[in-house]
Formats: structure tokens, sequence, C-alpha cells
């Protein structure tokens, strides 16, 4: 930089035409910038950095909530948590719940869109009653579904029992609790998905069906070669999303089982509710809730990996 343009910047800022925010013209502009940055890093600081931040300090403390001290323990917890077996079930039912929900809601929601994409009147009235169960208080949705599952007058047993098929116990049993609330959630889950795969559909061009249809495909073969490989990003991200989203299942699970019988239905959310306000133990849980940060983490980075690649179905 020469010594004229030096020279240059100094009186203008002599003359209050640059200053330390820029011209004077643009300090206007600059403070309404400020003015909604500023609260949104705030939020962001105090209320989703601050409490991670505080968790993992928490996780390697024996804190509780009866006692005001707490000494530092290091990795303690974390030792405790993997050297226990009930947290090798926890995880396997998490999972088992993430999976099972996800990739059966996501066939389904498929064949919903698919199903109501040709249909051009009451369209709206359609994707209400069928959206209605993801609106739906979880409260209300878990006491409907705890009476459907009611071993002795539920609908579903009495259904069972007009084909002459031996009722199982739903939800007080071991080997069909968990599928119990897979089923629940399947149910509360198809109808956000298949709007999503609606939109997807009706962002697809109509160009390449017409030109597949001009060539002789099927029906069949235009939904296998046109319409699910254009899909592809929409269905990751329906799937990715929801494995998160299964994987921190509290609600259904605390109003239905709270985790029995016999632990079958524990999860990870329960168990971290349990360890806190049951246990009192907030160190552990905090362990819990950190484990469980990293699992939904590792997702996120999963889902933002896969969609930078093209995928084809």
């Amino acid at each position: 930089m020469s010594t004229t343009t030096i020279s240059s910047i100094q009186r203008k800022a002599q003359t209050g035409r640059i200053g330390f925010l820029g011209s004077r013209r643009a300090w206007p502009q600059r403070r309404m910038t400020l003015t909604i940055v500023v609260p949104a890093l705030l939020y962001y600081l105090l209320f989703r950095y601050y409490p991670v931040v505080r968790t993992l300090f928490l996780s390697t403390t024996d804190a509780t909530l009866i006692a005001p001290d707490y000494q530092f323990i290091g990795l303690g917890n974390f030792l405790k948590i993997f050297s226990d077996r009930d947290f090798t079930q926890i995880i396997w039912n998490t999972t088992y719940y993430a999976f099972a929900t996800t990739i059966l809601t996501t066939v389904l929601a498929l064949l919903v869109a698919f199903l109501f994409e040709p249909v051009r009147r009451g369209v709206g009235l359609l994707r209400l009653l069928y959206y209605l169960p993801t609106v739906t208080s979880t409260i209300a949705i878990a006491a409907i579904w705890l009476w459907f599952y009611q071993p002795r007058f539920g609908l579903f047993n009495q259904l069972l029992s007009l084909v002459s098929i031996p009722p199982p116990g739903w939800l007080r049993s071991p080997d069909w609790a968990m599928p119990g609330l897979i089923i629940m959630a399947i149910w509360g889950g198809v109808g956000f998905s298949a709007l999503i795969f609606i939109a997807g559909l009706q962002g697809i061009p109509q160009d390449y069906i017409e030109a597949a249809k001009i060539d002789g495909a099927t029906a069949v073969q235009v939904t296998r070669f046109i319409k699910l490989p254009l899909l592809s990003r929409v269905i990751l991200f329906v799937v990715v999303t929801g494995i998160i989203g299964s994987f921190q299942v509290f609600q259904q699970v605390y109003l239905m089982t709270r985790g029995g019988p016999l632990g079958t239905t524990q999860v990870l959310a329960l168990e971290i509710y349990q360890q806190a306000f049951q246990h009192l133990k907030i160190g552990m849980a905090a362990s819990l809730s950190f484990i469980l940060f990293v699992i939904v983490s590792l997702l996120t980075v999963v889902q933002l990996r896969l969609q930078r690649n093209d995928w084809e179905l």
C-alpha cells in the first residue's frame, strides 16, 4: 500500500467517513445487524452451549439432588455405566426401537405417498386425516392405545378373539411390549413422513415421467427407475432424522410401560429421567445424557456426510 493511500485513509477516518465500525452512513445497517445477531447468539450460548458444557462437567462428579456438595470423580460415572449389564440392554432396546420404527414407518409412508399421489379430489381432507396423529397430544394417544392394548377388554384382543387367535399380553408381556410401542409409533409417524414424500413426488419433473411412458415403461417401472431414484435424498433425510428422533423417545415409554415388563422397554431417555428424579443421581444422569448427546451428534454427522453424495436406489 502506497503512502498516498495510507494518508487518504487517515484523512477519511479523521473526518468521520471511516470509523471502527465503518462509515457513518453504514452504521444504521450495522446496528440493525447487531440487534438481530446478538440476541440469537446469547440464546445459543445460554440455552444451547452452556447446558452441554454444564452437563459434561456434572458427568464428572457425584452430584445429587439432595446434597449441595459434590466431588470430582473423573470418568467414574462412565466406567460404572459401561460395566453395567443393564446398560447394554438399554442400548439394545433403544436401537431396536429406533431402527424398527424408522424403517417400517418409512416403508409405509412411501406406500401411502404413492397411493395418494394420483388423487385429485379431497386431497386436503386425506392429508389432514393421516397427519392428525402427528399433532395430537402424546398423552391422549397413550390413553387411547392403552385401551387398545387392554388384555381383557381391549379392541385388539377383542378383534383377535373373533378369528380364534390367542390374544397376546401386549404391554404386559416381555415379548410384546416393545412391538406394541413400535406399532403405536408407526401409526403416529406415517402421516408426517408421507407428507414429506408427497412433497418430494410433486417436485419430480413431469417430463421424466412422460418420456418414460412414451418409451413404453409401465407404472411399476416408472416408480422403480424414475421416482425412487429421484426420491433417494428425501428417503435418506426421513430415515436419518427418524432414527435421531426415535433415539430420544421418552413420553410414550414413560406413559405406557415405565420401562417394563422386566426392563424390555427401558430406553436411554427414560433411564436418564429415572437416574435424575427417582434415584436423585444428577451426575449419573448427566453422564447418560452426554452419551445420548454423542449418539445423536454422530447420527447427525452421518446424515450430513451422506447428503453430500448422490444416491441411487
